[in-house]
Parts: structure tokens; C-alpha cells; sequence
């Protein structure tokens, strides 16, 4: 389930290439786990941190799964402008179905949003969303 999640969260994330897009504004550097050392800055970062599942009658099950999405800025880039970008990954996830294999629905939730660090010239904004999908 969780490689299922991961590839809903990927085609969420990159399927809008257009002007002003989240993916447009990291220039395309959008990675699972970790990012690449030799990247260019701003990047995201996103993982499932947690993934519970529970059945429900019908046969049916329900994973609830936790994602962690991490963008990194050069401290050049400001605050604000880092801001900016969180700004367009919650507008794209949060409240949103992604199509998940093998599930009829998943539903995409923030839970915490834009908590903010500074590692010597790197900001860094993180965000929790929650992921609700149920089977078919």
C-alpha cells in the first residue's frame, strides 16, 4: 500500500507542469525519501511516515497513512518566497482525492503546516498530511 501511496502522491505533485505550478516553482525536483545531494535549491522531499490499516464490514479495508513533505530554499530565496511555494503544495494536496491503485478514494488532509528551520544557508518548511484511502 504504501509504494501505491507513493506513486498517487508523485503523479499529484507532477502532473500540473504549467507556469506557477508547484512543480514549476522547484523546478521539477520533486523526490521520494530524500533528495539528491547535487540538487539545486528549492527542492521537495516528501515520505509516508506512518501507514495503519483496519477493515471495515464488506471487506473492505482502510489505511490511514501520515506523509511528511519537506521543501528546501537557499536562505537567498527568503522566507516569504519559501512561504509561496508551501502555499502551493497545500493548495494542490490539501482536501484533495489522489488516485491510488487499488482504492476508491484518498483523501489528502493537512495536519500541521510551514514549520520553519534554518540549517546555516538552507531554509527549510516542513508540512504533515494526514491520507485517508479506502478499498475497492
Amino acid at each position: 500500500m504504501a509504494q501505491a501511496l507513493n506513486t498517487a502522491i508523485y503523479t499529484k505533485l507532477t502532473t500540473d507542469q504549467s507556469a506557477g505550478s508547484l512543480h514549476e516553482a522547484v523546478g521539477g525536483r520533486i523526490f521520494e525519501g530524500e533528495g539528491q545531494d547535487d540538487s539545486a535549491l528549492p527542492l521537495l522531499v516528501y515520505e509516508i511516515t506512518s501507514a495503519a490499516t483496519s477493515n471495515v464490514m464488506g471487506g473492505k479495508e482502510i489505511i490511514r497513512a501520515v506523509a511528511t513533505f519537506t521543501l528546501y530554499g537557499h536562505r537567498r530565496l527568503g522566507n516569504a518566497a519559501l512561504g509561496s511555494i508551501e502555499g502551493k503544495l497545500y493548495d494542490l494536496l490539501n482536501g484533495e482525492d489522489v488516485t491510488t491503485t487499488g482504492y476508491d478514494r484518498s483523501v489528502v488532509t493537512a495536519t500541521s503546516r510551514d514549520i520553519r528551520r534554518n540549517f546555516d544557508d538552507v531554509l527549510s518548511s516542513q508540512s504533515v498530511y494526514k491520507i485517508e484511502a479506502t478499498s475497492t
